[in-house]
């Protein structure tokens, strides 16, 4: 019985935790739901899963960082934050992931599950879903990988425009 429940965890991706060649920008399981959400890269590929709890995904979308579309926490405000952004076939799917910080006297049990996170698909200016994540259940791995990853390909984040900028050769 042990062996069959690895072989499952190890075939099926929207069960597993990232691929072992991938690192995890979030994962969580959708609110009210058997679905979860995971969002994965490596030094040139992003990928968006989605489906059931323990099955394939209903929705694997992947992009090259290099195009991709990510937004790094601007550096102020209560939550540390950051976003990234699929496109497939005229939709969008915005994945946004923190954490709110303490401050002063807060205790961890004051907010006990501080972590957030959601897609919103949109098609144009319709929001066709918007989905929140479970929070206890929000896995946000907040470093440099993702950004380093994109710097590593020429790109630098300009925070005065919000956005990814080539370098000069």
């Amino acid at each position: 019985m042990r062996f069959a429940i690895a072989l499952i965890a190890i075939t099926n991706p929207a069960w597993a935790v990232c691929l072992p060649s991938e690192a995890a920008f979030m994962s969580c399981q959708i609110e009210n739901s058997e679905s979860v959400l995971r969002v994965c890269f490596t030094e040139h590929t992003a990928y968006y899963r989605f489906g059931a709890l323990g099955q394939l995904p209903e929705l694997e979308l992947k992009e090259s960082i290099e195009t991709f579309d990510y937004t790094p926490w601007p550096g102020v405000g209560r939550a540390i934050w950051e976003t990234v952004q699929f496109e497939n076939n005229g939709y969008s799917y915005e994945v946004s992931a923190g954490f709110e910080r303490m401050f002063d006297e807060e205790e961890y049990e004051d907010i006990p599950h501080r972590n957030f996170g959601g897609v919103r698909v949109t098609r144009g200016d319709e929001v066709i879903t918007d989905l929140s994540c479970a929070r206890e259940t929000v896995d946000f791995t907040w470093d440099v990988a993702l950004g380093e990853a994109k710097n590593n390909l020429g790109y630098v984040w300009d925070h005065l425009t919000r956005e990814w900028n080539a370098l000069p050769d």
